[in-house]
């Protein structure tokens, strides 16, 4: 399974939760948050993407699948 990694640089307020809860996947550049890899493979790494997705202040985290 492969889903994509985003963030709504319109909704983010660059809080720095997502980098707070896993920085191996997200980094704070001037002020908004930045996805780390655009595309995530493996159960493990999705669901860590999603778990921040679930606490992002302002939703701005989305894991949306693959088209393909």
């Amino acid at each position: 399974m492969r889903m994509l990694l985003t963030i709504d640089r319109e909704a983010c307020a660059g809080a720095g939760t997502c980098v707070a809860m896993n920085p191996d996947l997200f980094r704070v550049e001037d002020g908004t948050g930045v996805p780390l890899r655009a595309v995530l493979e493996g159960e493990e790494a999705i669901e860590a993407a999603r778990d921040v997705a679930e606490c992002c202040p302002t939703e701005a985290v989305l894991v949306t699948p693959e088209a393909t």
